[in-house]
């Protein structure tokens, strides 16, 4: 948290999702998907709360292939004057903060671990959360059978948050919003296992209501 940036988040909405987990072998189906709620929800800025690609070598491809979609059209952005942002996720899935610099992720803005929106009315923190739990099928399995979103409201207390401050989390792959401990999590876009499936899910922001929102794409 000490090192986490601090923003501004100008507009009235914000998309967060995470767990999009790109490979350089399949194609993102829910780019026309994206597209779509970024336009007709009017969303602002659109954050990617960890695990955009699902390797550091799939990364590296994506990014680098020119045959390839750009990031800008696999996220549905192209057009758009949506603000977007990267939130560096699990150590085997996203490349480091030094290898991502050198990929080209625009319109992405690379925000290192953690960030810290500050809004209308809230202060918004956005971070993966694997921390807490290394493997992602672990951290799944304790919020789907034991405690949902127990994690997230772990790490909250533990990292010293102020209990009026929204937390955004990733890594799980769950959906689930707690509005009261404010913490809440995006889900994933890809399956784990045969036990964990894509949710394909976000979290819209209301900058203005200070309101969370879980909504689907698939």
């Amino acid at each position: 948290m000490k090192d986490a940036k601090h923003l501004r988040l100008e507009g009235a909405v914000a998309l967060f999702i995470s767990d999009l987990h790109l490979t350089a072998d399949r194609p993102f189906q829910y780019s026309n998907s994206l597209s779509r709620v970024l336009k007709d929800r009017q969303v602002s800025n659109l954050i990617v709360v960890g695990d955009l690609f699902d390797s550091p070598e799939d990364g590296k491809v994506i990014t680098g292939d020119n045959t390839r979609l750009p990031i800008v059209d696999i996220l549905g952005m192209r057009g758009l004057s949506t603000r977007g942002f990267f939130i560096e996720g699990s150590p085997p899935h996203d490349p480091s903060t030094a290898d991502m610099a050198a990929l080209n992720v625009a319109p992405l803005v690379q925000l290192g671990r953690c960030a810290v929106f500050e809004c209308n009315k809230a202060t918004v923190i956005a971070y993966h959360g694997h921390d807490l739990s290394s493997k992602g099928a672990i951290g799944h399995g304790w919020d789907r059978f034991i405690s949902g979103l127990s994690l997230e409201r772990a790490w909250k207390k533990l990292a010293g948050v102020p209990a009026s401050d929204w937390v955004i989390f990733g890594h799980t792959h769950i959906p689930g919003i707690d509005a009261k401990h404010r913490v809440a999590n995006c889900g994933g876009w890809q399956p784990i296992s045969f036990l964990v499936r894509p949710a394909c899910t976000g979290l819209l922001f209301s900058v203005e209501t200070d309101s969370l929102e879980v909504i689907s794409f698939a």
